[in-house]
């Protein structure tokens, strides 16, 4: 029950947050405009660059470790869709899906952290992982990660950061 009232809130944050334009967030601006304020860092990725969080990501029970890179990909699976962080050296190539019910899926799946995410479309077909491309919004406590280029705008991910 508790899950389920942590997916309410999550998907009503994302509702909100998502709304949102992205141009008017801090940061690089289409074009090469100035940054926003200080301590308001965002960078746009294409599906495929490594992200490197110096510290760890907290999203519920899920803690991403800092230090590391991961490659930021969207799974589905029979459970739902998540938004899935892959060590750097994990071999998915960008503009591909990668089918999950194949000998390797359940090897690369273990290596993968899941945070699940709530979608009003399906962004990749069931038992599939693909590599997508984000825009990564720090504001020292609190890391927003917006899925860009899919079926689905604006689609935003909050985590808190450990310090």
């Amino acid at each position: 029950m508790l899950r389920s009232h942590a997916l309410g809130l999550v998907a009503a944050l994302v509702l909100t947050v998502g709304s949102l334009p992205v141009v008017a967030g801090p940061g690089p601006r289409p074009g090469g405009g100035p940054p926003g304020p200080p301590g308001h860092n965002a960078t746009a990725r294409p599906a495929g660059q490594a992200y490197c969080p110096a510290a760890a990501l907290v999203y519920g029970s899920v803690i991403i470790p800092g230090g590391r890179c991961y490659l930021i990909s969207v799974l589905r699976d029979a459970r739902g869709t998540f938004l899935a962080f892959a060590p750097e050296d994990t071999h998915i190539p960008p503009g591909q899906l990668v089918r999950l019910n194949t000998p390797a899926g359940p090897k690369l799946k273990g290596r993968l952290f899941l945070v699940p995410i709530q979608t009003t479309a399906v962004i990749v077909p069931v038992n599939t992982v693909t590599l997508v491309a984000t825009q990564i919004q720090d504001s020292g406590a609190h890391l927003s990660v917006t899925v860009v280029g899919t079926p689905v705008p604006n689609l935003v991910v909050i985590f808190n950061v450990q310090i």
